[in-house]
């Protein structure tokens, strides 16, 4: 039998004893030896099992999962994460403020001016955020957008045209208004960008 190194000095022991009786001459067991055997191995096994079969409570996987250090190294993570991916994607130096990309102000100077009216393409260009909002300029005709000074940026609705113009009045670039909405806002920003 195999058995542990602690026991081999008993099982000697008992080897040695056994030859020298007969079965009709041997000692009789000891009373209640079987039982204290029993009691020293078997409380382990017992244990065990009764840990096995216990359910546990929701709250008690809560906190255990809590306590776990995989938990913090999770939540240290996330907020990581959470915080240095804006960071880390800002290569071109731009503002960004709460991981919220703000672009740069391109109208300085150059007012964008609108004759005429088409709601839905003008709050198109007005919520794209690629303007100031002290940018945008109203006119009744196209000669009344011509009369503001600098350079500017004319969408006349009645033409369907955008227009961009110098400072000194003539004109830098000119392209239809695109029909989807939000390709509006990009054809403006395109002639903003040459008149810099």
């Amino acid at each position: 039998m195999d058995l542990p190194p602690h026991l081999h000095a008993t099982r000697d022991l008992l080897m040695r004893s056994l030859p020298a009786y007969s079965l009709e001459q041997a000692p009789p067991m000891p009373a209640g030896l079987a039982d204290e055997l029993m009691q020293r191995f078997e409380p382990r096994a017992k244990a065990a099992a009764i840990t096995a079969t216990t359910p546990a409570s929701i709250f008690s996987k809560l906190r255990a999962f809590l306590a776990t250090p995989g938990f913090g190294m999770a939540a240290t993570a996330v907020v990581v994460l959470g915080l240095g991916i804006p960071l880390l994607s800002n290569k071109d130096g731009k503002e960004v403020t709460r991981g919220v990309y703000s672009p740069p102000q391109e109208t300085d100077g150059i007012a964008i001016c609108f004759v005429g009216r088409d709601k839905e393409l003008q709050s198109a260009i007005e919520k794209s955020g690629l303007f100031e909002g002290s940018a945008f300029r109203s006119a009744t005709t196209s000669d009344t957008a011509l009369a503001l000074s600098g350079a500017k940026v004319v969408v006349d609705f009645g033409a369907n045209t955008i227009t961009a113009y110098k400072a000194d009045g003539s004109v830098a670039h000119s392209v239809k208004i695109p029909d989807q909405p939000a390709r509006v806002a990009g054809a403006v920003a395109d002639a903003v960008s040459l008149l810099d």
